[in-house]
């Protein structure tokens, strides 16, 4: 719940913020064809909700809530019938402006992780001495470190089957490879999960009378799976359609960092939600577990696959010296330009 009401309090502060600063006649509507004047603030205008109420105090009630304002719309999994596959697409491609905009906005305080550990609860007075401390972490590797460590401690404490040796085997290997992540940037990680992707559907009729369906995305149905790291950690990168790829360029400069070098995070983060998808059924377990347990399995099998063929110890190992002797190097450049 405050993980929640943090993302969406500073999605409204961040939105404010930056139409104060811009001129009005650069903001466009988020869906229209001339793709080169849309703004970031518009993008995310009428798709974050307004926070009604919100509390983390124990003393009003035993746990902390959140009152928001309703999103327009139905989840894409609960639309009867589906969407069509021109709408489909739409979507996509709304959706991969969207996970851009969010992109656009970095941690406020520079750090990596849960929005919970890098946002103050908006319910609370950070100024007080008895305010919670914010938590993130300096370095991506550590923020996801401490994300998988707490699903896979979670799979431990419930007895799942999981092979836990091997995944963290495989973090150690490549961790070096989220340090080239540098910027805390938002996403957030089930954005294009149609069980929480908000939609409404039109019909209108064309010139000849024909109807015509059209789809606009509405927001999203739950916010809490906020993080501040590597965008990339979101599912939408997990074989991403063409429409959300064109979204996504379509919103703005490039914020995929070493981006040749990706292929290993994806994996390791195909790894973090195939976790977290199976052991969520040990904990919620609901009607069709088993259905998305093996869905779950399936594509931690798959990652693991992949890892064990393209990655080996004795080349990231070489590798990593040679990452290592390149930030010394650039490093010391700086210091020798700052001296001159």
């Amino acid at each position: 719940m405050a993980s929640e009401a943090s993302i969406i309090y500073f999605l409204a502060e961040s939105s404010t913020s930056r139409r104060s600063t811009s001129p009005a006649s650069s903001r466009a509507s988020p869906r229209s064809d001339d793709g080169d004047s849309r703004s970031e603030e518009m993008e995310l205008e009428g798709l974050v909700p307004k926070i009604l109420k919100h509390s983390s105090n124990n003393r009003e009630t035993p746990y902390p809530y959140s009152i928001l304002e309703p999103t327009r719309g139905t989840p894409i999994s609960m639309l009867s019938p589906p969407l069509s596959l021109a709408s489909r697409r739409s979507v996509d491609k709304q959706v991969g402006s969207f996970a851009r905009a969010l992109a656009s906005r970095k941690s406020p305080c520079g750090t990596f992780g849960m929005a919970n550990r890098v946002l103050p609860d908006p319910s609370s007075n950070t100024l007080s001495s008895t305010a919670p401390k914010l938590v993130g972490s300096e370095t991506w590797s550590e923020a996801f470190r401490t994300l998988l460590e707490a699903v896979l401690r979670d799979g431990e404490d419930m007895s799942v089957l999981l092979p836990y040796e091997t995944i963290r085997a495989h973090f150690r290997r490549l961790s070096w490879r989220l340090d080239a992540v540098k910027s805390p940037r938002l996403a957030i990680i089930n954005v294009n999960q149609d069980t929480n992707v908000m939609v409404e559907m039109t019909v209108e009729e064309d010139e000849s009378g024909e109807p015509v369906e059209d789809v606009e995305l509405t927001g999203l149905r739950n916010w809490s799976q906020g993080v501040f790291g590597d965008p990339l950690i979101s599912s939408c990168f997990e074989s991403p359609s063409k429409e959300f790829l064109e979204g996504w360029v379509e919103g703005g400069d490039e914020v995929i960092e070493d981006e040749e070098n990706k292929e290993g995070r994806l994996l390791l983060y195909q790894c973090y939600r195939a976790v977290v998808a199976i052991v969520t059924e040990y904990y919620r377990p609901q009607s069709d577990s088993s259905k998305r347990e093996l869905e779950g399995r399936r594509k931690l099998t798959s990652a693991l696959k992949v890892l064990d063929e393209l990655f080996n110890d004795e080349d990231e190992a070489i590798k990593r010296v040679r990452s290592m002797s390149v930030d010394i190097m650039s490093i010391a450049k700086r210091q020798k330009l700052n001296e001159e």
